[in-house]
């Protein structure tokens, strides 16, 4: 009898990923197949730490422009290619841990009997401030394809990871989680939302008061859902094999910040005040980079907006936010 279990491969793109990529590949070696890592230029260890586990296939994507869909073609063409035979794609951030129940669960051994053209759902609770504590969500996250060859087609910014086809069929697997550790550091998070902010502006892809709206640095993200303790099943599985669940590594500066600076040269600094990303001292950082020989940065100094644009803008945000929803109790 011919064993139809599907190939477990999990893609994942990485930048500068050192802060958790050895726990993502510890875990992630002891459920999939193989591991796709596509690496984006990196300028820290992520790629030494590849190195180290057999299962990841380590490819290179050269491009200086942030991109997801076509780093995310890149990755599901690889593993087609490696993989002809009948797989499941996960496609998962190196901040995206599966938890160590899922492989015992119901949902996991139903996600391995689901037909080909099935769109693979999780819940992905953002661990909030600590991995002791997390925000849970009722929506789950297509994050998994059981692989039928179908055509990908992602945006540029903020897309789907895996195919979509209108034919496909959505499984939804609540009792599997993935653990999300974005938000156990709060600034990096910050870095990133600044960094969103002045990629959507180059991409012209949301107007200023949109992203104001969307990468406000203010953003409460237990607002609509709840909080809760995270539960110990979680980490223990992986735990008790050696695997450190709960440690976070914090930066002072973060890649995303230097790429900012990399904007702010090639595209005058200015161009960019009406975007929410001015509590940071830019100018000091520009002077730290210096330091440090980085050359890609802005030649003379950076002149924050004045604070009155700021507030203006915060106060215009607000305004629209109102408007809108007096707009929607009247109709």
């Amino acid at each position: 009898m011919l064993d139809n279990t599907p190939k477990i491969v999990v893609i994942t793109p990485v930048k500068n990923e050192d802060w958790i990529l050895e726990r993502f590949l510890s875990v992630t070696s002891q459920f999939a197949d193989l591991i796709i890592i596509a690496d984006q230029n990196s300028t820290d260890g992520s790629r030494d730490i590849c190195q180290k586990y057999p299962k990841v296939k380590l490819i290179e994507n050269k491009s200086e422009q942030y991109d997801e869909a076509s780093r995310q073609i890149l990755l599901i063409q690889t593993a087609r290619e490696l993989v002809p035979e009948h797989k499941i794609i996960l496609a998962l951030d190196a901040d995206e841990i599966l938890a160590a129940n899922a492989i015992h669960t119901i949902g996991w051994q139903t996600m391995l009997q689901a037909p080909q053209g099935t769109v693979l759902c999780f819940e992905k609770p953002d661990l909030y401030s600590t991995p002791y504590k997390c925000i849970r969500y009722d929506k789950p996250w297509p994050l998994g394809y059981v692989d039928d060859g179908v055509e990908h087609q992602p945006k540029k910014i903020h897309s789907i990871r895996i195919p979509q086809p209108k034919y496909a069929k959505y499984l939804y697997i609540y009792d599997v989680k993935i653990l999300h550790y974005a938000l156990t550091r709060p600034e990096a998070q910050a870095s990133k939302i600044r960094f969103y902010s002045v990629i959507e502006k180059l991409l012209t892809t949301k107007n200023f008061l949109v992203r104001r709206k969307a990468y406000s640095l203010n953003i409460d993200w237990t607002k609509g859902h709840r909080v809760e303790a995270c539960p110990e099943d979680w980490f223990a599985g992986w735990e008790s094999i050696g695997i450190d669940m709960k440690s976070i590594i914090n930066n002072r500066y973060y890649w995303w910040d230097f790429e900012i600076l990399r904007q702010f040269k090639n595209h005058d600094y200015w161009q960019f005040w009406l975007d929410d990303i001015w509590d940071f001292d830019w100018e000091a950082f520009r002077q730290y980079a210096q330091t440090i020989d980085n050359l890609e940065i802005p030649d003379s100094k950076i002149i924050s907006p004045p604070r009155f644009l700021n507030r203006f803008l915060q106060f215009l945000v607000k305004i629209i936010e109102v408007i809108k929803g007096l707009v929607k109790k009247v109709f």
